[in-house]
């Protein structure tokens, strides 16, 4: 009695385990399409890209399109690739609202980018690469550019969407970069009201300053402490254009050609640029860019919509720097540096 206990108890377990092992080679859930765009944390919905600007303005930009599941996938699949501006209206109205359309994100203009319709994932591979082309030479950062794109599901196909929420759209936040594009630290900057016809001596200071890319030596800055999120209507009278030069020295200039905020360079800007190697991680190397620079300018919207405009004179002194850390491990430029 009991040898038939135990070869019952051996069959059960072999059975057992046929069926585990049968199991696993089933597909668990199911193989949906999507795209690797994932949200950072307070990323107001998009996915940055970082995309290096290059002589010709134009760069390639891979966007993987994956099909999830347990299993390999086993069918010759072509996913239907569009641009969604319906998704990113909609995106706006719930971030920024309907009534504040000057803060919302702007669909990138079609000169601006090429891709192909269609991506081939063929059997035995999960994830392929969908190449966009961007030509990116004229593009204007006052703008936070936008290139929305979605999977788009064919009754005739044989794949689906993945229903999940962002799954199947990538809302593509494109940020171009060059050696002197990004956050610099400017508590070194240091901003004075004219007073009587003179500068006074109480300096106002912020933490950081954006520059934003102009072309591939160029980058352009809000003058003073002009806010980098205010109306775009009112941001663009502020814009300084800096080009870097061989010799060390920049260029200044107002983006406005009627230089309605009387900007005035004092002496010459100069920059300096250095990199050291990191103490405790030697693949890591760290990227200084230093601005030094002297100018004056007039704040004339001050007092705002409806209000008696009396501007506002500053002078700008000091100097501003940008810490670039670079992962010198990682073969791809893009993702080399640490955002």
């Amino acid at each position: 009695m009991k040898n038939i206990y135990a070869y019952l108890m051996i069959l059960a377990t072999v059975t057992l385990s046929a069926a585990c092992n049968n199991e696993w080679e089933d597909e668990q859930y199911e193989q949906y399409v999507s795209f690797k765009a994932p949200i950072a944390a307070g990323g107001d919905g998009v996915t940055t890209i970082y995309v290096r600007y290059k002589d010709n303005g134009k760069v390639t930009y891979q966007l993987p399109v994956i099909v999830s599941g347990s299993t390999v996938n086993t069918q010759d699949r072509d996913i239907h690739i569009a641009v969604d501006a319906d998704t990113l209206r909609t995106l706006n109205i719930e971030r920024f609202s309907l009534y504040r359309p000057e803060l919302w994100y702007t669909e990138m203009e079609e000169d601006k980018y090429e891709f192909p319709e269609t991506v081939h994932i063929p059997a035995g591979s999960c994830v392929e690469q969908l190449n966009i082309d961007f030509n990116l030479q004229g593009i204007d950062m006052l703008e936070k550019w936008v290139l929305p794109l979605s999977i788009v599901d064919d009754a005739s196909s044989n794949y689906q969407s993945h229903p999940r929420k962002n799954y199947a759209k990538a809302l593509l936040r494109v940020v171009p970069f060059n050696d002197y594009s990004g956050s610099y630290t400017a508590s070194s900057m240091k901003v004075y009201t004219y007073i009587n016809g003179k500068p006074d001596n109480n300096a106002r200071t912020t933490n950081k300053r954006t520059g934003y890319v102009i072309d591939n030596n160029s980058v352009f800055f809000y003058a003073g402490l002009i806010n980098e999120d205010m109306d775009k209507d009112i941001r663009k009278k502020y814009k300084i254009n800096v080009h870097f030069k061989e010799d060390g020295t920049l260029d200044m200039e107002p983006d406005d050609p009627t230089n309605e905020m009387e900007f005035k360079l004092i002496g010459t800007p100069i920059y300096s640029s250095t990199s050291i190697m990191d103490a405790t991680r030697p693949y890591l190397e760290r990227r200084y860019v230093q601005i030094m620079f002297e100018y004056d300018f007039q704040d004339f919207t001050y007092g705002g919509s409806g209000t008696e405009v009396i501007p506002i004179k500053y002078r700008v002194e000091g100097s501003m720097t940008l810490q670039r850390n670079i992962n010198t491990q990682i073969p791809d430029e893009d993702q080399q540096i640490e955002w």
